[in-house]
């Protein structure tokens, strides 16, 4: 609710052009009312009405050129004897309220320095107690007032700025959560599609292969293809969903990932120790880093006789080490990108862990360090 002072403020911020007029008039007739007076009716010249016409007409610049305004000004009161004292009181005002206290504090002491001396030159000793008087005060008060709107000023300018760096702030975390979330799309996409089709077209190829001397086999091999299409669509509705409503992805069951890279021809032991963690989103990391770890040997590996994936949950921090003892250790040519491990050591980062990928003497290692987490990083993945 706006009160009446900020109405006032506000109607003469819209009027300036009035105010500024206003001003000039009063100070011009101020100065006319106390030549008069001084001097009688019908005793002004024609000097001091020019110089107090001058001095108020100045007034228009004040805020633009407060240090020139004020030493019209004062050479205007010097000239008229001191009758132009409202014109000096606005002066300092604007000369506060539009540069800083220190310029203020040079004006005040420069001006009061030369119209000193012009009182005591013009009335001697005896009227410099009158002239530190009211000139104390005006200056006093122009100055005090000046330097409190200055400082009102500079206040709710900063207010603005800021809001406005806040809404900036805002705005760039808003960049940086869209970015993480298309990133986190991504490598969830990724893992649906990239691995899911991988093992599809592994166990199509040894169905295929194997089709005439064990069909059996061969049938085995179509029905788990078929089921983890299912399953990759059902992944991806899952996906979906979590786009849709928000709601939390569900770690997925290592068992299953296993049997299936077994069924797809690589020859996977698993070996675990310790309790599971109990965050949801911690399952989900390390089940992702399994599945990217053999699919990578699925990919990549030539004729593994063993990969032995072991999983460590008992030390601090959980150890995952996914090892194959195959002879390949570069990515082929067709598929090779290194998305899989970027995206894997991205998500074991979102946990504070770090990721060592290379060859070994005979094979590849994948070998990650999870720090325990308590449950409330889960709210950091979902």
């Amino acid at each position: 609710m706006e009160t009446g002072a900020g109405t006032i403020r506000a109607f003469w911020a819209r009027h300036r052009r009035l105010g500024t007029a206003l001003i000039v008039a009063f100070c011009f007739l101020t100065g006319l009312g106390t030549d008069v007076l001084l001097r009688g009716p019908g005793q002004s010249d024609w000097w001091h009405l020019t110089v107090d016409a001058v001095v108020a007409v100045s007034l228009i610049w004040r805020r633009s050129w407060p240090w020139g305004v004020l030493a019209v000004t004062v050479a205007g009161d010097a000239l008229t004897d001191g009758m132009l004292v409202a014109a000096f009181a606005v002066a300092m005002y604007s000369l506060a309220a539009n540069r800083t206290l220190n310029e203020a504090t040079a004006g005040t002491l420069g001006s009061l320095a030369v119209l000193g001396a012009e009182t005591v030159h013009r009335s001697g000793r005896d009227g410099l107690g009158t002239f530190i008087f009211f000139y104390g005060v005006t200056v006093v008060a122009s100055v005090l007032i000046g330097a409190t709107v200055a400082t009102r000023r500079r206040y709710v300018q900063a207010l603005l700025d800021r809001a406005a760096r806040l809404a900036r702030e805002k705005e760039q975390e808003g960049l940086l959560a869209a970015a993480r979330e298309r990133a986190r799309i991504a490598h969830d996409l990724h893992d649906i599609v990239a691995h899911n089709l991988t093992v599809m077209v592994r166990l199509a190829d040894g169905a295929t292969a194997v089709a005439d001397a064990d069909p059996q086999r061969s049938r085995k091999a179509v029905e788990r293809a078929a089921e983890l299409g299912r399953e990759a669509m059902k992944d991806m509705r899952r996906l979906l969903g979590v786009l849709h409503d928000g709601s939390p992805d569900v770690p997925g069951d290592l068992e299953t990932l296993i049997e299936t890279f077994r069924i797809a021809g690589l020859p996977v032991t698993l070996r675990g120790r310790g309790p599971e963690p109990a965050s949801p989103g911690l399952q989900r990391v390390v089940f992702r880093i399994v599945q990217e770890a053999l699919t990578n040997a699925l990919r990549y590996a030539e004729h593994p006789t063993e990969v032995l994936a072991e999983l460590d949950y008992s030390s601090d921090p959980i150890r995952i080490a996914i090892v194959d003892d195959g002879r390949g250790t570069a990515p082929a040519p067709s598929v090779g990108s290194e998305q899989g491990l970027i995206a894997l050591r991205e998500r074991a980062a979102l946990y504070g862990g770090t990721v060592e990928a290379g060859p070994q003497p005979v094979g590849w290692a994948v070998r990650v360090s999870i720090p325990h987490q308590t449950e409330d990083l889960d709210e950091l993945d979902e």
